[in-house]
């Protein structure tokens, strides 16, 4: 007897599904560098080469979880700057400090870590949203120019958002209209 693919897709999805459920309930309960493979495999109820299958390591496990997942959210929140203006930096800002928020809910333990380990990956994402919305904005620019701008403003977004979430007690577009505010304070000096 024969499976047909629609079974066979349907028991891959709900395997990778367990993985990463279990994934996220071990973050819940201990750092990301004390998982184990094998605490992934026993909590799903899957094997080792089940696991395999699916990823090649729990660092590209969390890769897919924030692409697939946290980063969404992001890109959803993202797709509404379509034009660069003065609003659109508080905007990515705001989405930056979401995603912060959903990842330190998902691991608090392991915040930092993770928050590291995904920096690359967010902050070319906001770049590439950036680098969008300053094309559209400055079609005349030559694209260097337009790159160097949004790489600056990811970083800068980045880190602030990042700031944010370790030492401030404001809201999000409080903190960061204090934060322009100050740094044009000291360009006009």
């Amino acid at each position: 007897m024969q499976q047909s693919v629609e079974t066979v897709d349907i028991r891959k999805i709900r395997t990778r599904k367990s993985i990463i459920e279990a994934f996220f309930g071990l973050l819940k309960k201990k750092p990301f560098e004390a998982i184990r493979i094998s605490d992934i495999t026993s909590m799903a109820m899957i094997n080792r080469a089940t696991f395999y299958n699916h990823f090649t390591d729990k660092y590209e496990l969390f890769e897919v979880i924030t692409k697939e997942i946290i980063m969404e959210n992001v890109r959803n929140q993202l797709a509404e700057t379509t034009n660069f203006c003065q609003n659109t930096l508080t905007s990515v800002f705001v989405a930056l400090t979401n995603y912060h928020n959903e990842l330190h809910a998902l691991c608090s333990n392991s915040y930092d870590e993770m928050a590291s380990i995904n920096e690359t990956i967010l902050r070319k994402e906001v770049e590439h949203v950036l680098f969008e919305s300053l094309t559209v904005k400055y079609p005349n620019k030559k694209p260097e120019e337009i790159q160097n701008a949004a790489s600056v403003f990811s970083w800068m977004l980045y880190g602030a958002a990042y700031e944010w979430k370790t030492s401030s007690t404001l809201e999000p577009e409080a903190y960061f209209a204090k934060t322009m505010s100050s740094i044009e304070h000291i360009l006009s000096e």
